[in-house]
Protein backbone atom coordinates (compact mmCIF):
# COMPACT_ATOMS: atom_id res chain seq x y z
CA UNK A 1 0.00 0.00 0.00
CA UNK A 2 1.91 2.91 -1.52
CA UNK A 3 0.77 6.67 -0.60
CA UNK A 4 1.06 8.96 -3.17
CA UNK A 5 1.31 12.91 -3.14
CA UNK A 6 -1.07 15.02 -4.79
CA UNK A 7 1.51 16.16 -6.98
CA UNK A 8 2.18 12.54 -8.35
CA UNK A 9 -1.83 11.79 -8.47
CA UNK A 10 -2.11 14.52 -10.68
CA UNK A 11 0.38 13.27 -12.88
CA UNK A 12 -0.78 9.94 -13.17
CA UNK A 13 -4.05 11.30 -13.92
CA UNK A 14 -2.76 13.72 -16.35
CA UNK A 15 -4.75 16.64 -14.57
CA UNK A 16 -3.50 19.43 -12.37
CA UNK A 17 -2.03 19.47 -8.75
CA UNK A 18 -5.04 22.10 -7.74
CA UNK A 19 -7.75 20.04 -10.00
CA UNK A 20 -6.55 16.49 -7.25
CA UNK A 21 -6.41 18.94 -4.68
CA UNK A 22 -10.38 20.23 -5.10
CA UNK A 23 -11.58 17.06 -5.67
CA UNK A 24 -10.31 15.83 -2.76
CA UNK A 25 -11.89 18.90 -0.62
CA UNK A 26 -14.58 18.14 -2.05
CA UNK A 27 -15.07 14.44 -0.82
CA UNK A 28 -13.64 15.30 3.01
CA UNK A 29 -15.14 12.35 4.13
CA UNK A 30 -13.24 10.22 1.58
CA UNK A 31 -9.47 11.46 1.15
CA UNK A 32 -8.00 12.21 4.73
CA UNK A 33 -5.17 14.41 5.17
CA UNK A 34 -2.11 13.48 6.78
CA UNK A 35 -0.87 15.46 10.20
CA UNK A 36 0.73 18.26 7.80
CA UNK A 37 -2.50 18.82 6.22
CA UNK A 38 -1.58 17.34 2.71
CA UNK A 39 -3.32 14.55 0.82
CA UNK A 40 -1.78 11.60 0.65
CA UNK A 41 -3.76 8.60 -1.80
CA UNK A 42 -3.98 5.05 -1.21
CA UNK A 43 -4.86 2.65 -4.03
CA UNK A 44 -8.23 3.16 -3.72
CA UNK A 45 -8.27 6.34 -3.18
CA UNK A 46 -6.57 6.57 -6.63
CA UNK A 47 -9.12 4.64 -7.86
CA UNK A 48 -11.92 7.49 -7.01
CA UNK A 49 -10.17 10.08 -8.27
CA UNK A 50 -10.09 8.02 -11.45
CA UNK A 51 -13.63 7.40 -11.02
CA UNK A 52 -14.47 11.35 -10.68
CA UNK A 53 -12.50 12.15 -13.35
CA UNK A 54 -14.53 9.61 -15.46
CA UNK A 55 -17.43 10.91 -14.65
CA UNK A 56 -16.18 14.75 -14.93
CA UNK A 57 -15.10 13.98 -18.69
CA UNK A 58 -18.68 12.40 -19.05
CA UNK A 59 -20.06 15.82 -18.47
CA UNK A 60 -20.92 15.13 -14.67
CA UNK A 61 -20.54 18.10 -12.31
CA UNK A 62 -18.90 17.76 -8.75
CA UNK A 63 -22.31 17.42 -6.95
CA UNK A 64 -23.79 15.10 -9.49
CA UNK A 65 -21.18 12.87 -8.93
CA UNK A 66 -21.81 9.88 -5.92
CA UNK A 67 -18.86 7.78 -5.07
CA UNK A 68 -19.48 4.45 -5.18
CA UNK A 69 -19.45 2.74 -1.21
CA UNK A 70 -15.67 1.47 -0.15
CA UNK A 71 -16.86 -2.09 -0.74
CA UNK A 72 -18.02 -1.19 -4.22
CA UNK A 73 -15.16 -2.67 -7.08
CA UNK A 74 -14.35 0.43 -9.61
CA UNK A 75 -12.68 -1.50 -11.92
CA UNK A 76 -15.92 -2.39 -14.25
CA UNK A 77 -16.71 1.48 -14.08
CA UNK A 78 -13.22 2.66 -14.88
CA UNK A 79 -13.45 0.13 -17.66
CA UNK A 80 -16.33 1.51 -19.30
CA UNK A 81 -14.95 4.71 -18.63
CA UNK A 82 -12.27 4.30 -20.10
CA UNK A 83 -13.72 2.31 -23.14
CA UNK A 84 -16.49 5.19 -23.77
CA UNK A 85 -12.88 7.92 -23.78
CA UNK A 86 -11.29 5.98 -26.34
CA UNK A 87 -14.59 5.67 -28.71
CA UNK A 88 -14.43 9.22 -28.24
CA UNK A 89 -10.63 9.70 -29.05
CA UNK A 90 -11.60 9.11 -32.35
CA UNK A 91 -13.96 12.11 -32.84
CA UNK A 92 -11.59 14.02 -31.11
CA UNK A 93 -9.11 13.44 -33.26
CA UNK A 94 -10.90 14.81 -36.40
CA UNK A 95 -12.15 17.71 -34.48
CA UNK A 96 -8.53 18.01 -33.27
CA UNK A 97 -6.56 18.01 -36.65
CA UNK A 98 -9.69 20.64 -37.49
CA UNK A 99 -8.44 22.64 -34.91
CA UNK A 100 -4.69 22.85 -35.64
CA UNK A 101 -6.13 24.17 -39.28
CA UNK A 102 -7.67 26.74 -37.74
CA UNK A 103 -5.30 27.33 -35.59
CA UNK A 104 -2.53 27.70 -38.10
CA UNK A 105 -4.96 29.97 -40.21
CA UNK A 106 -4.95 32.29 -37.09
CA UNK A 107 -1.09 32.23 -37.08
CA UNK A 108 -0.61 33.38 -40.23
CA UNK A 109 -3.40 35.96 -40.26
CA UNK A 110 -1.62 37.12 -36.69
CA UNK A 111 2.37 37.08 -38.39
CA UNK A 112 0.70 38.87 -41.26
CA UNK A 113 -0.61 41.50 -39.42
CA UNK A 114 2.14 41.53 -37.37
CA UNK A 115 4.41 41.95 -40.35
CA UNK A 116 2.12 45.11 -41.21
CA UNK A 117 1.92 46.82 -38.20
CA UNK A 118 5.88 46.29 -37.87
CA UNK A 119 6.08 48.12 -41.47
CA UNK A 120 3.76 50.97 -40.89
CA UNK A 121 6.06 51.92 -37.42
CA UNK A 122 9.17 51.47 -39.88
CA UNK A 123 7.88 54.14 -42.28
CA UNK A 124 6.77 56.39 -39.77
CA UNK A 125 10.50 56.27 -38.04
CA UNK A 126 11.80 57.03 -41.57
CA UNK A 127 9.29 60.14 -41.43
CA UNK A 128 10.77 61.31 -38.47
CA UNK A 129 14.25 60.53 -38.55
CA UNK A 130 14.05 62.67 -41.94
CA UNK A 131 12.16 65.88 -40.35
CA UNK A 132 14.98 65.31 -37.77
CA UNK A 133 17.50 65.48 -40.11
CA UNK A 134 15.92 68.58 -41.95
CA UNK A 135 15.51 70.27 -38.39
CA UNK A 136 19.45 69.54 -38.12
CA UNK A 137 20.45 70.79 -41.47
CA UNK A 138 18.73 74.44 -40.76
CA UNK A 139 20.54 74.76 -37.37
CA UNK A 140 23.73 73.96 -39.13
CA UNK A 141 22.65 77.19 -41.37
CA UNK A 142 21.47 78.89 -38.61
CA UNK A 143 25.49 78.23 -36.73
CA UNK A 144 26.63 78.68 -40.33
CA UNK A 145 25.76 82.33 -40.50
CA UNK A 146 26.13 83.15 -36.60
CA UNK A 147 29.78 82.25 -37.00
CA UNK A 148 30.26 84.73 -39.96
CA UNK A 149 31.90 88.30 -37.94
CA UNK A 150 30.18 91.12 -37.78
CA UNK A 151 30.84 93.61 -39.93
CA UNK A 152 33.11 96.60 -38.33
CA UNK A 153 31.34 100.09 -37.34
CA UNK A 154 33.29 102.25 -39.97
CA UNK A 155 31.23 100.01 -42.19
CA UNK A 156 28.05 100.99 -40.25
CA UNK A 157 28.52 104.70 -40.67
CA UNK A 158 27.22 106.52 -43.82
CA UNK A 159 30.20 107.36 -45.70
CA UNK A 160 31.73 111.33 -46.10
CA UNK A 161 29.82 111.65 -49.20
CA UNK A 162 26.36 110.25 -48.23
CA UNK A 163 26.44 112.49 -44.80
CA UNK A 164 27.19 115.68 -47.36
CA UNK A 165 23.95 115.17 -49.47
CA UNK A 166 22.18 114.15 -46.54
CA UNK A 167 23.16 117.44 -44.73
CA UNK A 168 22.19 119.35 -48.22
CA UNK A 169 18.30 117.59 -48.18
CA UNK A 170 17.65 117.92 -44.79
CA UNK A 171 18.73 121.69 -44.62
CA UNK A 172 16.45 122.42 -47.87
CA UNK A 173 13.25 120.56 -46.02
CA UNK A 174 14.26 123.25 -43.05
CA UNK A 175 13.78 125.89 -45.42
CA UNK A 176 10.86 124.47 -46.58
CA UNK A 177 9.34 124.52 -43.38
CA UNK A 178 9.77 127.67 -42.31
CA UNK A 179 8.48 129.11 -45.48
CA UNK A 180 5.21 127.11 -44.68
CA UNK A 181 4.62 129.32 -41.20
CA UNK A 182 5.91 132.52 -42.50
CA UNK A 183 2.93 132.83 -43.91
CA UNK A 184 0.62 132.50 -41.56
Amino acid sequence: MDLVKSKDAAISLNVSQTTVKRWASHYPTVFRKDKFGHYTFNDRDMEMLGYIKSAIERGETMEQIQLPAPEQALQPRLLDAFLETAASSALLETAGDDMLTRILQVERRLDQKADEVVAAQIRQHREELEELRRMIEQLASSMEHAREPLPAIDDLRPKAADSKAQAAASSRKRGLFRSMFMWF
